[in-house]
């Protein structure tokens, strides 16, 4: 790692404030020692965090001999960032703390074919309500971070893609939900932030892929505990993969597309076209519902509900192992709404997959498993990514003597 400067400050700043979250209490000495970073630049990074009033001594640890060390804690209600993940169907709001705990959650109606404008005076109310039930006040929230399709211009805060409808490519996203909210708002993609949310919580690898579900399928990956965005903030488009070469051309120009065949979209009008499924599980409310009442037939045995799921399965684990054979990651996870009531039969076909198929395996495993908040995850990332901006902030000085 290079020496602590103006080009690495605010980066740093994020690695020492992650592993803090992470051990609980931690020496600056196991700082330095877990970082690579040296004493005086560890030094310099904590007495930030401690002025941004982030971060506080705890106690101390005996040592073997000398002086004990001073242990270092988070102070996890020092602020909060607020979070909303979107697809067309769906939206999910939380309020975490600095701890990444979530202190307030709401479900909230997806945009459907409405203007971008209805759809943040809805989110502006709603993260009225979220600050309201948890008891905090405006002045004490970071900022807002939302997650949804890519591409983006995360530095212009505007979607590069007609989704969910023409009307919000380019769309003034950030800007316009800025001023509803009275909050610096920040743009993520979904999958990127589901990523970035599954390290807030805890427990995972420092190199992971991430395998993103919700409307459609997307992607992400964290590599030795960093986002990779590409160039815009759309690095891993797992949806677009081609899983059937000379399969129907996809709207994106390619054929044989992985969300196409295997989203649950797809499996929701595959569905529909049976008139006997569709009447015997009540089918035609929105795809997500239709998509989540198929997988509860198929786990119940329902024969031709589990056909669609099996076929849907079997495309995502190969497009997976691509995934893999390319980052060379020791785990995927899955995240995503869609996987609220079918995750445990996609993760296990998944991981049969994986150990018969991946190019790595005979020298090491690659596990696949569910978030521990799939439905979650992405809004907490979204709303970390505030944190992290502000740590990337040139004003910082100003914030910490605030």
């Amino acid at each position: 790692m290079r020496a602590f400067g103006s080009d690495t400050r605010l980066p740093t700043l994020a690695i020492v404030l992650d592993l803090i979250r992470e051990k609980g209490t931690i020496s600056r000495v196991e700082l330095a020692e877990a970082t690579g970073l040296t004493q005086a630049t560890m030094t310099h990074a904590v007495r930030k965090l401690v002025a941004l009033g982030f971060v506080h001594e705890v106690g101390t640890a005996p040592t073997s001999r000398g002086t004990p060390r001073r242990l270092l804690g988070l102070r996890p209600d020092a602020c909060y960032m607020a979070g909303i993940q979107y697809d067309r169907y769906s939206a999910f709001g939380v309020i975490v703390n600095l701890a990444g705990h979530i202190v307030a959650q709401r479900e909230m109606p997806g945009p459907g074919e409405r203007e971008p404008g209805l759809l943040i005076a809805e989110f502006a109310e709603h993260l009225e309500a979220l600050l309201k039930s948890a008891g905090i006040d405006r002045s004490d929230v970071l900022g807002l971070g939302l997650a949804t399709y890519g591409p983006q211009d995360r530095e212009a805060g505007v979607l590069l893609t007609p989704q969910p409808t023409p009307a919000w490519q380019r769309f003034p996203l950030a800007e316009t939900l800025s001023k509803a909210t009275g909050l610096p708002v920040a743009i993520e993609n979904d999958a990127t932030a589901a990523g970035i949310g599954v390290r807030t919580f805890g427990g995972a690898p420092s190199s992971f892929a991430v395998v993103f579900m919700a409307g459609g399928i997307g992607s992400g990956v964290i590599l030795d505990g960093h986002p990779y965005r590409g160039a815009t903030s759309n690095g891993v488009e797992l949806g677009h993969i081609s899983v059937d070469a000379l399969g129907e051309r996809c709207g994106c120009g390619n054929r044989g597309c992985l969300d196409t065949l295997a989203g649950p979209i797809s499996v929701t009008e595959r569905a529909l076209r049976d008139p006997a499924l569709t009447e015997r599980l009540g089918l035609g409310k929105d795809p997500l519902a239709d998509f989540s009442t198929i997988g509860r037939a198929a786990a119940s045995g329902d024969p031709d509900a589990a056909e669609l799921i099996e076929m849907s399965t079997q495309m995502l684990a190969v497009a997976t192992v691509t995934l893999v054979n390319l980052f060379d990651v020791r785990g995927v996870v899955l995240a995503g709404n869609a996987f609220t009531e079918v995750g445990p039969l996609y993760r296990d076909v998944i991981q049969d997959v994986l150990d018969r198929s991946v190019f790595m395996r005979h020298v090491h495993s690659v596990k696949a498993e569910l978030a521990d908040n799939v439905s979650q995850a992405a809004a907490v990332g979204a709303a970390v990514v505030v944190l992290r901006n502000v740590l990337e902030s040139p004003d910082l000085g100003g914030l910490a003597a605030a």
